[in-house]
């Protein structure tokens, strides 16, 4: 099996991390994999904010927890609770924000952009975990949204977020459905 079949296969969700920093060299890593992310007729419209700042995480884990909280999200807040999440990023030292303007393609580009996110930090030896939930910080129509602390521009819209950091506790991948496969 070569590295990227063995990449795809092994990787699962990371929902635990150790408090060690993700180096700067794994970071720039990261960083290309995030751009060489394939896009529909090549507009390259992703742009991605890579975050380390504890506070900033703090804040936004903070106003997702309120929005949570005001949309009476009991399902949102128990599973949190269940996983034993300290925050909805599980204690990631580096969450990676992608976002872009509005266009026909916008979501598929982040999806495949984040994926190859994810992909890059199982092979760097890191754990990742997608995260769609913090959009709650993000959205335009609220008033106190922290849309201008990551830097968006009007018109530039949260698509995908990813938690990356070093391995505290592990699970395996999900398995595998193939009822959810049809050959014609």
């Amino acid at each position: 099996m070569n590295d990227t079949m063995r990449s795809i296969l092994e990787r699962s969700s990371t929902r635990s991390y150790t408090h060690e920093a993700v180096s700067s060299e794994m970071i720039e890593d990261l960083k290309k994999a995030a751009l060489a992310a394939p896009t529909a007729t090549n507009k390259q419209e992703n742009r991605f904010v890579f975050v380390t700042d504890k506070d900033l995480l703090a804040k936004i884990n903070t106003k997702v927890y309120e929005a949570m909280a005001a949309e009476s999200d009991s399902n949102g807040l128990a599973r949190l609770k269940q996983r034993k999440a300290e925050d909805i990023f599980y204690g990631a030292p580096l969450v990676i924000f992608i976002y872009s303007q509005d266009s026909r393609y916008a979501i598929m580009d982040a999806g495949i952009a984040v994926q190859n996110l994810a992909l890059a930090a199982h092979s760097l030896g890191l754990g990742s975990c997608i995260n769609g939930m913090c959009r709650r910080a993000f959205r335009s129509n609220d008033e106190g949204n922290l849309r201008s602390e990551l830097g968006f521009a009007e018109g530039e819209y949260f698509r995908v977020a990813i938690g990356i950091g070093h391995i505290a506790r592990g699970k395996k991948p999900h398995r595998f459905n193939y009822a959810h496969i049809r050959e014609i």
